[in-house]
């Protein structure tokens, strides 16, 4: 039976009644006969050093279930703050149910401290508390009163990092639909978001959807588009997105670049600016506004370019061009000295120069000699450091070399540990299967490479244009071999940690994107078996698995964490196995079992309805 409670409250009551609608069944709520939850102390270290290493927890909170003094739902919110009144608190994280305590993460914390002003490295006094409240069907019970716990206290020292906002995920065209494009919650409302997109070379075809997760559990879209035709106008001012039965938005196709924003409470969906190319200009270029294109990143929606910028090249400072007629200079740059848009200084040196354009009207830009040369979204150089001498080595004018192996197909090109000079061996599996994979790979936007068989440039495989890039989960043929095979470059969206998959019986190359893997076809849980992408289907498949036993799916090859945006996917709350009938999955779910309906199957995955089809292989 459901209840949706309603609160009647009078000046001279002392109690609510809560009422449902359905059967008119009284429920009597006593606030004065509530219980708030009773947070534990916490043990941490006087002055612990936070940690910037991914999923590194800081602590997990752990507390005593709320009581309304009715059946209920309720959710509970740890909240961090440096005031003990808690007038500036920052939400660290929720959950509903009190069992498991509130884990918080050293990143999470530390990014509610940059937002409250403390310094990198010095002692600051954090307070925490819990705030419990009553849930209805979907939303808190805003006429109930927030149970709030008792504050405990530790003293911490935050580390410099970047500001992480809240987001909104855009899946498009550009990025193989998958969420790792997005727009920014900069002025922490939690509900306007706002960024660039680059939408690639190929922006006359552009398509898309936002999403409030990165994953397709929710979205919004064109109401008026079915994603091949739309009503909407070419690149409307403002639109009304939907959250259920909207197409693709596809009607920004003027322009490379364009700067959104959107309210989540409205779902207005802006147009800010469309534009096509950012620059650099200085003495360094003769202050042309083509020669030095800035380049977008997929992580954070900045530009960069990396310049060696010589005495002469830095004697008259420089500025930022957009479609080579805007110009940006010191005092329209956010924290830059007000001089009418005059040069912004600069010294000698080797630089990367960031441009912000995310947040429209409060362009920011900084300079990075640390930053230059190396990946895009950190990751160290493109350039392994020169090792150091050997102790005390027996023959010092022949050093160690790494041991050949024979037989097997590498991946070679700028990866750290490679640089053309060393292969990264590959692993084949199912053996004998010709299905050759790389071990993870840290893939920036300037990284090359192709594949060898047995250290040998004689027989090698790679694009089949110099540059071209691999697909995720579409199979495409390679170049093959000497004075064919080409380099593999690597696209914007494709920056970050990748599995090379190489098909040698079809001579086929591809990225890794789902794959199914647990206890399957002989295998316990160590190897993918690669899944396939259909781009007008938006499925992933794969034939002929032996299922006997529990297995999920996952992405690029990688368990979710703090590096990997697509978590992986198993069995949703309240599912089960089935065979012939869709199957709701969802991030981070349980384990797929089949318990005695073990047999082989292939394999379907809806990513937009979020569910896995099993049939019976023949």
């Amino acid at each position: 039976m459901k209840k949706i409670f309603n609160i009647l409250a009078a000046a001279l009551m002392s109690a609510a009644v809560l009422t449902s609608c359905a059967e008119k069944e009284i429920v009597t709520y006593y606030p004065d006969e509530v219980v708030i939850p009773a947070l534990q102390e916490l043990s941490v270290e006087e002055g612990l050093q936070l940690s910037d290493g991914d999923g590194v927890i800081f602590a997990t909170l752990q507390f005593s279930a709320a009581d309304f003094g009715i059946a209920t739902a309720a959710r509970y919110t740890a909240y961090a703050d440096i005031k003990e009144d808690f007038s500036s608190k920052q939400a660290l994280g929720n959950v509903t149910t009190d069992t498991a305590g509130i884990a918080i993460s050293a990143s999470t914390l530390n990014n509610a401290l940059i937002t409250l002003g403390c310094l990198d490295s010095v002692d600051v006094k954090v307070y925490f508390r819990i705030e419990t409240q009553m849930m209805g069907e979907s939303s808190p019970v805003g006429a109930v009163e927030t149970l709030v716990s008792n504050t405990v206290s530790a003293v911490v020292k935050p580390y410099d990092a970047e500001k992480v906002y809240q987001m909104i995920y855009v899946a498009g065209t550009w990025n193989d639909w998958s969420q790792t494009s997005m727009l920014f919650c900069y002025n922490e409302d939690g509900n306007t978001f706002e960024g660039v997109l680059d939408f690639g070379a190929d922006y006359a075809n552009s398509g898309f959807k936002l999403c409030p997760n990165p994953n397709w559990d929710a979205e919004y879209a064109d109401p008026n588009s079915d994603g091949n035709t739309t009503s909407t106008a070419a690149d409307a001012p403002s639109m009304t997105l939907v959250e259920t039965g909207g197409g693709n938005i596809i009607n920004y196709r003027s322009h490379r670049y364009y700067n959104f924003c959107f309210t989540k409470s409205d779902l207005i969906f802006k147009m800010i600016k469309g534009f096509d190319l950012v620059t650099v200009a200085g003495a360094f270029n003769g202050w042309s506004t083509d020669a030095t294109p800035m380049q977008w990143v997929s992580s954070n929606g900045k530009f960069y370019v990396d310049l060696v910028v010589d005495e002469a090249g830095a004697a008259d400072g420089f500025k930022f061009v957009i479609d080579g007629s805007t110009w940006l200079g010191a005092g329209e740059i956010k924290g830059t000295e007000d001089v009418g848009g005059g040069n912004m200084a600069l010294e000698p040196g080797q630089y990367r120069f960031y441009l912000d354009l995310n947040d429209w009207d409060n362009p920011t830009c900084s300079l990075s000699e640390d930053d230059y040369g190396t990946p895009v979204d950190g990751g160290g150089s493109d350039t392994p450091d020169e090792p150091e001498d050997p102790e005390d080595p027996e023959n010092p004018e022949d050093p160690d070399q790494p041991e050949l192996q024979e037989n097997l197909w590498g991946v070679i090109g700028t990866f750290a540990g490679s640089n053309w000079s060393t292969d990264i061996y590959m692993t084949e599996f199912p053996a004998g299967s010709g299905l050759w994979f790389s071990p993870v790979l840290e893939f920036a936007d300037t990284t090359q490479f192709k594949l060898r068989f047995n250290n040998d440039w004689n027989t090698q495989a790679g694009a089949v244009a110099a540059g071209d890039t691999l697909r995720t989960g579409i199979p495409t043929v390679a170049g093959f071999g000497n004075n064919v095979a080409q380099n593999v470059g690597v696209a914007k969206e494709q920056v970050g940690k990748r599995v090379v998959v190489y098909d040698a019986e079809n001579n086929q190359l591809y990225l890794l994107g789902w794959s199914v893997i647990g206890a399957i076809s002989g295998d316990s849980w160590g190897h993918d078996f690669p899944m396939i992408f259909d781009p007008e289907a938006n499925t992933w498949s794969v034939s002929g698995l032996s299922v006997e036993g529990a297995f999920k799916l996952r992405w690029a090859g990688q368990w979710s964490d703090s590096s990997v945006t697509i978590p992986d996917r198993g069995l949703a709350d309240g599912a089960s196995f089935a065979v012939g009938t869709p199957i709701s999955l969802k991030q981070g779910g349980g384990d797929i079992n089949p318990g005695e309906s073990v047999g082989t199957y292939n394999m379907v995955y809806d990513v937009a309805n979020e569910t896995l089809t099993l049939t019976a292989a023949e």
